[in-house]
């Protein structure tokens, strides 16, 4: 839906001061407030040329760098904190998979009113990544990226209490200040340009600053939330501006490439490798052009080429240049994804990162480039954005490990294009734009490969649209926003006091009985922790007050909304609403929970330390017996890392450090510990339970926790497998259950040891020793089975009768293996023969049909021959094989014996084969 921007919405003071008026652009009608009160254009491209090519209107040149500085420390002098920026991966928000603007950082908690930012005002230069964009990037020049750095000037205004930071006018000052009196842009270049903006489900009138055809920033005044298609009033009325960074730095070099602006020395070093040679006039031409780019249609692509009449070597270098910003923006964009532990998968983050990188194999392929050329890409872009981003000079092997693992699956996708896509289309898919989707979506066959390919040999015509791998990441942008309860728990205006917060010690406690169902009972408070946060509830009893013994068995616990429903088993017509009741906890069930608890999160900080920062929680599970964690990672550690990983827990174990629980303000918390309090998922509300293992570890988590990390006394790392790619779990124990799993290894080495007749010490040589012999004893057999099979194949084919020059073989043997090599064999004895091997398996029969070559000659076929003599001695059967060999079985008719079973086999060949018996 499109809204209305009131023609007086900003008529502002500074609007009046300055002499700026509202104008129609005849060419996209939108309104805009330029000083020329004649113009007739809104003043950006594509309804005007860019004139900051080669003539950039700032007093100086800027880097991204020097620009970003710029930007936050003139916003730092206007009384806004410097906030550092947050991950790409957007694990703070239910919603969203990736960080898309510098809002996204403080939505919906700060912009609902739920909690207080980290500052107000408040300013960030924030990586985001965007993907709708993502089949432009290259042919617009720099000026459509997928990831770019948002300068974020953020008011949080509170209606509630009427503390305003600032609102519009001034937020039109301090852009109107920036452009001119810190960069010095001649004030008559700025235009400002209505627009409404949407997202986040936020909403907001907004200007966009236009500058020398350029548009280089947004304002938006966020103060409505978007419901039913309709606009609400919110409490918080938010500034939420965004600079353009990469673009500021353009305009102020005045480059004919934003790329060129962007990644200097490293556009310089590609440009050289790919042999790129072009007249800056050419690019300046070329840009122009590049504004006109539409959803709809890259062919202006080749309509530019013709207007600025290239000869066929520009046009392959301009072609070449279109795939180097391909290859600088998406081998950037992965390492921050890379980073942020958006390891490549085939869902959610993962498969964004996954994406990216088999684009720059594809490109890399149509280019000619080999494997040297992407590590010195990375290593390029590595050493340039590692200077304001420190953190990915921790990932550096880790980036490299993960290209090398791409690259081998993308080459095996590459070597199976034909065959998979040859399996779809026999299954009766058709040669459609969803099957591309579809072939891209689940095994990354690139569109042009499956394109080509269908054409080729289906002689179906397939357009792929330009905005082809924006269709295909709109299925991986959101988050699931959790399971949908079967059985809806009724809403009930109760909040459950939480004792185990209070004391997670506490074994036993009292409460009153606020309400109850058919099976449970809410409390007004409870020292039973619910299922949350990967830690399994709490079992015990309830026990009546009364005199009357009344015990009610707690098997399950589930918060809903404030309430906490006990789950029980009893006779609960004993007990009523209003009932005080005891509460005792199975406690070495908790306190096993705890230890578990506890040592995922030493364990979580120790894989950071030794696997890498990208490595981020998936998914955990605290058992009683065991505990899991899901990790993002791209392969199973070294047994060496490990140990080393095993050893770090143990090591914080010994030291016994305090296990410390506070609670603090969001905007706090987030501002003095960042977004590594995430680990453990979104954390809803104004205050976080931080849970701080001193010196190693604090996250925002809501389980119940030892207070000292000696109370786990020993972990253990009991198995380690790969989930999926990208995602690495890890099962554990710790203290009791740690002791137990011990023990029971003990037994088992105990145990072999003694059948070995050896020491512990000597158990790995003697187990050795065991294998070789067993290694021995299996290739003696085999030996045998091989000479048996030979003899066997001998007597039973002299044995065996003969119609006319065909020997009919017919046998029975209870060895499937041996039964397949007699047929081999009788090969080397002639190739005029007919086998046939009954096996028994069970209740059941198995059959073997071979036939000799000859025979196959003559146009017979074992499948044939088996499906009729399956027809004949079983009820039903199923079946698989060819001309050569067929192995089929079933359920013997009740009529049959093994005695008449062969001459019924035997009926069927004779009559297969026309022949009559001797």
């Amino acid at each position: 839906m499109e809204w209305k921007i009131d023609e007086k919405e900003f008529q502002l003071p500074f609007m009046r001061e300055k002499g700026y008026v509202r104008r129609q652009c005849k060419v996209c009608k939108s309104y805009f407030w330029t000083l020329d009160p004649d113009a007739e254009v809104c003043g950006e491209a594509p309804c005007v040329d860019y004139s900051f090519i080669f003539n950039p209107p700032t007093k100086r040149k800027y880097s991204v760098l020097e620009m970003r500085n710029t930007f936050l420390k003139f916003f730092e002098r206007n009384g806004h904190e410097i906030i550092p920026p947050y991950p790409v991966v957007a694990r703070w928000r239910d919603d969203l998979l990736i960080t898309i603007a510098s809002i996204a950082d403080f939505q919906p908690f700060v912009t609902s009113g739920i909690s207080s930012p980290p500052a107000n005002p408040l300013v960030i230069s924030q990586p985001c990544l965007r993907f709708e964009d993502i089949d432009k990037v290259g042919y617009t020049s720099g000026r459509h990226l997928t990831i770019f750095e948002m300068g974020g000037a953020h008011a949080f205004n509170d209606t509630r209490i009427n503390d305003f930071k600032y609102w519009k006018d001034e937020t039109i000052r301090y852009h109107h200040e920036f452009a001119t009196e810190e960069l010095g842009i001649p004030e008559d270049l700025i235009t400002y340009k209505e627009h409404f903006w949407v997202g986040g489900g936020n909403a907001g009138p907004d200007v966009e600053g236009i500058i020398a055809g350029l548009e280089v920033s947004t304002l938006v005044f966020m103060r409505y939330r978007l419901l039913d298609n309709r606009l609400e009033d919110i409490p918080i009325w938010t500034v939420d501006t965004g600079y353009g960074i990469e673009r500021w730095a353009w305009l102020s070099q005045g480059v004919p490439t934003g790329f060129e602006a962007i990644y200097g020395d490293v556009y310089t070093w590609i440009v050289d490798k790919l042999n790129i040679n072009l007249d800056r006039e050419i690019l300046y031409k070329f840009t122009l052009h590049s504004p006109s780019l539409s959803d709809r249609d890259l062919a202006f692509f080749e309509d530019t080429l013709s207007k600025i009449s290239l000869d066929v070597g520009e046009k392959k270098a301009l072609i070449r240049l279109v795939q180097a910003g391909k290859l600088l923006d998406h081998s950037k964009a992965s390492i921050f994804l890379i980073k942020d532990g958006a390891i490549p998968s085939n869902v959610r983050e993962g498969y964004l990162t996954r994406m990216l990188l088999r684009r720059i194999f594809k490109i890399m392929e149509d280019l000619g480039l080999d494997m040297e050329f992407i590590y010195s890409l990375f290593d390029k872009q590595i050493e340039l954005w590692s200077i304001s981003f420190r953190e990915i000079r921790d990932v550096y092997d880790n980036i490299f490990e993960v290209i090398d693992l791409e690259k081998s699956k993308y080459k095996k996708i590459r070597e199976n294009t034909s065959r998979v896509i040859s399996s779809y289309l026999k299954r009766g898919e058709s040669p459609s734009l969803d099957l591309l989707i579809k072939l891209y979506d689940s095994h990354g066959i690139h569109p042009d490969y499956a394109r080509e390919y269908i054409e080729s040999r289906y002689g179906v015509k397939i357009r792929v649209p330009p905005n082809f791998t924006d269709l295909v990441s709109q299925r991986h942008g959101g988050r699931e926003s959790g399971i949908k309860s079967e059985e809806p728990l009724p809403n009930i205006d109760v909040k459950t006091l939480k004792l185990y917060y209070r004391n997670q010690y506490q074994r036993v406690g009292y409460g009153k009985i606020v309400a109850k169902g058919d099976k449970w009972v809410v409390l007004d408070k409870t020292i039973f922790y619910p299922t949350g946060g990967g830690q399994l509830h709490d079992t015990g009893y309830i026990e009546s007050m009364r005199d009357d013994g009344t015990r009610l068995r707690v098997y399950d616990v589930v918060e809903s909304n404030g309430a906490i429903f006990h789950f029980v088993r009893g006779d609960l017509d004993k007990i009523s609403v209003g009932d005080e009741v005891k509460l005792v906890i199975d406690w070495d069930r908790r306190y096993r929970l705890m230890r578990h608890h506890t040592a995922t999160h030493i364990l979580l900080s120790s894989l950071r330390r030794v696997l890498g920062s990208h490595v981020w929680q998936a998914g955990v599970v605290k058992d009683v017996n065991y505990a899991h964690l899901d990790i993002t990672h791209y392969s199973i550690p070294s047994k060496e890392d490990l140990r080393k990983i095993e050893e770090l827990c143990n090591k914080v174990i010994s030291e016994n450090r305090p296990v410390n629980v506070y609670y603090m303000d969001r905007g706090k918390a987030e501002k003095m510990y960042g977004a590594i309090l995430y680990q453990g998922g979104v954390i809803p509300g104004k205050t976080l339970r931080i849970v701080e293992v001193e010196n190693w570890d604090i996250e925002a988590c809501g389980g119940t926790h030892v207070k000292r990390t000696g109370e786990l006394s020993i972990f253990k790392i009991i198995g380690v497998e790969r989930l999926q790619d990208g995602i690495i779990r890890l099962k554990y124990v710790a203290g009791d259950a740690a002791y137990e799993y011990l023990n029971k290894l003990y037994n088992i080495v105990e145990e072999a040891s003694r059948k070995l007749s050896t020491s512990f010490d000597e158990l790995p040589s003697a187990v050795e020793e065991f294998i070789n012999k067993y290694n021995s004893l299996e290739s003696r057999l085999k030996n045998l089975s091989a000479e048996l099979s030979r003899e066997r194949a001998k007597r039973i084919y002299m044995e065996s009768p003969s119609v006319n020059d065909l020997k009919i073989v017919i046998d029975e043997f209870n060895d499937v293996e041996i039964a397949i090599k007699i047929g081999e064999n009788l090969d080397d004895l002639t190739d005029k023969y007919i086998y046939v091997s009954l096996i028994k398996m069970g209740r059941g029969l198995n059959v073997l049909v071979r036939l000799g070559n000859d025979l196959i000659e003559r146009g017979l076929s074992a499948e044939d021959i088996g499906r009729k003599i399956g027809k004949e001695i079983f009820e039903g059967f199923g079946g698989k094989g060819d001309k050569k060999y067929y192995r089929f079985g079933g359920k013997i008719k009740a009529l049959l014996d093994s005695a008449n079973l062969r001459d019924v086999v035997y009926g069927v060949i004779v009559e297969n084969v026309k022949v009559g018996r001797n």
